[in-house]
């Protein structure tokens, strides 16, 4: 042993010594001599393209490249929106300092490589569809609704309900979370929420178990917007809205945003203050015995609003690899609406004497304040892109309204009325959550996570007879709904030569109760039903799997489960009796509908065109509907677990560059539906029967991009739904035109918006129902065309915040290995 250790050591002693050697220096800033951050240092051999190593400067702007050995080397010191320096090193026996290296600003370069066109209007990623919200200048001034109505496959209809592919059961996510939006509160928060907040919308048919399995057609994401540029920057805007009544709305908005090595925050107000004008008709008939009886009804209506939209956050980076970050949301504000209804019903064997003409003003004030914080905090185990995230977030959405009903009838004149009806309500929701990602391979990776919402939903209603001075006993409901779902998921992925799938499974625990208090008499908690808890267990799969093409195509197959649970107004018994013509009350003893989703993809891209194909396939048991029923000659309204329906699509989107300043996305969708027939027994016990309907419908947009000069640029959208099936009948066909222009001034910093929305006064909505003892149409519209200008100016620093070095270091501009 002693030997072969002298050997060893005299071996060792013989070698060469290969010294190494380190290279430092600090960077700052040319003109106020300030220290820069995040600078890219490259190092290259002499006469050759191929980087051997790379570091970012630190927060002082302090840069140290370690063992480098003996050698001549370019270092190449570069930074966005400043002169790139090049500097001969040569090492010989010592280390190298190169002290002070300043950099001057490279704005005059910039100005001179500025690309005239316009960034993409929607791309492809694996499990979803992203569309720039900044490249749609006819919503410019506009809601999150107006920004949603030009989303292909996506509609928004007058009373601010979303659907996706003509399905209704969409859930509407903020930043990735639900934040407390439900089918009750929706349109109203989205209807205030401004246009120039969000960054981008994506649309996801088929989500993965990772996802909540929440909404049957999917998930609609609304991405705001959080830049991140070196040091202080914002924006400032204004713009008016004019309908067609000349009734002028306005819009303010402020940003300001602060980043640094340690932090980035950020601050967003936005006022918004609209008035509509809408209205509609129904004409029903009602059918007893050999009696035929005919309600004409109209009505004009006027909504105002106005409110204030708060966002803030600020991400706190404890090093490199764990950031604490803190963000929400806010609204205040408060809407009116005045209803004005004319009534005439007749017999159509007598119709010169009216049975009843009478008329209704329904006048409404209330507040609907709103609040989301999220807390969260994110760990990088590596580069490769392990990671975990923990958060928490919490949410309430108030309304407190004040209606007053007043009913005065032409033909009987004492047959007079005066209610007031109160509501105030509560959605609160509590929500954990916690995802892991584990990169296992450069081609797998197994992620994991678990979620926990708790929310309750608190509405009370009373009612006031103003002529009488009396409380109406049947006016008062108490609505106390809680619910919890714990859920956890586990994906695994990975890519195998040209395959890549994904298999996922996520098991969801459901637990509900509610307590429904109403009075029959003058005395308090008079009659109490009380739900009890039901628990449900379910578990949902999912499973995708790619193949990639040759020439640019790739094909997708993906499966996944989903529900559409009952909440709100969907369960709660409490009738509303705001139109004495069709009263309508939910049902508590409603049933979740399960789908099962399938969807065959192909994507090809040739240049600057792409195109999407999906057929898509949906499975729905015990479909939620709308169902309507005649009782005593008056028309109810209620909902339903009614009967099985299949739906099938094909979806077809198209990219088109033409020209250089010319750019089109177009979308078709054909769609069929089936839906079961059913039966169904009313509260009166009345056996009413639903027939079986199939439809086959289709929509179609377009939207078109052009750029005449590189300042000014604009937009025209055009969109078409043919007739569909819905519950007991149909929806007419509408169609619909935006259009917007743009121009820019002083480098861009300066922002004019010109749109018109719904240029041809067409979005309205036509139904034709029928049911037993009845048939009826119906038209509605909102507020019509609308013209609107907006201004808007960017101040502070517009460069985007640079990036770690280890993460450029593969982009093109960084890994210049050209071969030697």
């Amino acid at each position: 042993m002693k030997k072969i250790f002298a050997l060893f050591l005299l071996f060792s002693l013989s070698l060469p010594t290969f010294a190494m050697f380190s290279i430092k220096g600090k960077i700052i800033d040319a003109g106020d001599q300030t220290s820069l951050s995040y600078v890219n240092v490259a190092l290259f051999k002499q006469g050759s393209k191929k980087l051997i190593t790379g570091v970012a400067t630190d927060e002082n702007g302090v840069f140290l490249i370690p063992s480098v050995d003996k050698g001549k080397y370019n270092l190449r010191i570069s930074y966005v929106g400043y002169n790139t320096v090049n500097k001969t090193i040569e090492i010989a026996n010592s280390h190298i300092d190169l002290g002070i290296i300043k950099l001057e600003d490279d704005s005059k370069k910039l100005g001179d490589v500025e690309v005239v066109g316009q960034a993409a209007q929607m791309h492809f990623d694996v499990d979803k569809r992203v569309f720039s919200v900044d490249q749609n200048i006819a919503a410019a001034g506009g809601s999150a609704s107006d920004v949603l109505k030009n989303i292909p496959s996506v509609t928004v209809d007058d009373q601010g309900n979303v659907s996706l592919r003509k399905d209704g059961n969409v859930e509407v996510w903020i930043n990735g979370k639900a934040s407390g939006l439900t089918a009750d509160n929706r349109a109203q928060v989205l209807q205030q929420m401004p246009a120039e907040s969000i960054e981008s919308i994506e649309v996801m048919t088929n989500p993965s178990a990772k996802y909540s399995p929440e909404g049957s057609a999917g998930i609609i994401n609304i991405v705001m917007k959080k830049e991140h540029k070196a040091g202080y920057y914002g924006s400032v805007s204004a713009g008016v809205t004019c309908p067609d009544d000349l009734k002028l709305g306005k819009n303010l908005g402020a940003s300001i945003n602060y980043t640094s090595t340690k932090f980035d925050s950020y601050l967003n107000l936005g006022y918004r203050a609209m008035s509509f004008q809408g209205g509609g008709n129904t004409n029903r008939y009602n059918y007893v015995g050999s009696d035929t009886t005919s309600l004409k009804q109209d009505n004009k209506m006027r909504t105002a609003f106005s409110g204030l939209f708060l966002r803030a956050g600020i991400d706190y980076h404890l090093d490199n690899k764990n950031t604490l970050s803190l963000s929400g949301f806010g609204m205040a504000g408060n809407g009116n609406q005045n209803t004005n209804i004319q009534n005439l019903q007749i017999d159509l064997a007598n119709p010169s004497v009216p049975l009843r003409n009478y008329y209704q003003n329904n006048s409404s004030t209330g507040d609907r304040p709103s609040l989301n914080l999220n807390f969260d905090y994110h760990h990088e185990f590596n580069k490769k892109g392990s990671d975990i995230t923990a958060g928490v977030s919490y949410s309430s959405h108030k309304r407190d309204g004040n209606s007053i009903y007043a009913q005065r009838d032409l033909v009987n004149i004492n047959d007079t009325s005066n209610i007031n009806q109160k509501t105030v309500s509560n959605n609160t929701e509590l929500e954990f959550k916690v995802d892991y990602t584990n990169k296992l391979t450069e081609n797998s990776k197994l992620e994991a996570g678990w979620q926990s919402d708790i929310s309750n939903r608190l509405s009370t209603t009373s009612g006031f007879n103003n002529i009488s001075n009396t409380d109406i006993p049947s006016y008062y409901d108490n609505f106390n709904y809680n619910e919890q779902i714990h859920a956890g998921y586990l994906t695994y992925g990975s890519k195998i030569d040209k395959f890549t799938f994904q298999l996922g499974l996520r098991a969801e625990y459901m637990l509900k109760g509610s307590t429904i208090t109403t009075k029959k008499g003058s005395t308090e908690n008079d009659s109490i039903q009380v739900i009890p808890q039901n628990s449900i267990f379910h578990v949902f799969p999912s499973f995708f799997l790619s193949y990639s093409m040759p020439n640019n195509g790739e094909l997708q197959f993906n499966y996944s489960s989903r529900v559409n649970r009952p909440r709100g107004q969907q369960i709660n018994p409490f009738k509303n009796y705001s139109d004495s013509t069709n009263i309508s009350f939910g049902n508590p003893n409603l049933s979740p509908q399960y789908s099962s989703s399938l969807e065959l993809n192909y994507i090809k891209t040739w240049g600057a065109q792409t195109l999407s194909t999906s057929l898509y396939y949906h499975n729905t048991n015990d479909v939620i509907e709308g169902v309507h029923f005649l009782n005593n000659g008056v028309m109810q309204s209620t909902y339903l677990n009614v009967a099985k329906s299949q739906n099938t699509g094909l979806e077809l989107i198209s990219k088109n560059r033409l020209f250089k300043f010319l750019s089109l996305t177009s979308t078709l969708n054909l769609y069929y539906s089936n839906l079961d027939s059913a039966s169904f027994v009313s509260p009166y016990n009345q056996t009413i029967g639903i027939p079986g309907q199939s439809n086959f419908s289709w929509s179609g947009n377009v939207m078109a991009n052009f750029m005449l000069s590189k300042t000014f640029s604009g937009q025209i959208t055009a969109e078409y739904d043919s007739p569909q099936l819905i519950s007991q009948g149909t929806q007419n066909a509408k169609y619909s035109i935006d259009l917007g222009v743009r121009q820019t001034f002083m480098n861009r910093k300066l922002t004019i918006s010109l749109n018109i929305r719904d240029l041809m006064n067409s979005d309205k909505g036509y139904q034709t129902t029928s049911g037993a003892g009845f048939s009826q149409t119906t038209s509605s519209y909102f507020h019509g065309r609308m013209f609107g200008l907006t201004a808007s100016y960017n101040f502070g620093n517009m460069r985007p915040k640079p990036t770690d070095m280890k993460k450029q270091a593969a982009s093109p501009d960084m890994n210049m290995d050209n071969g030697e």
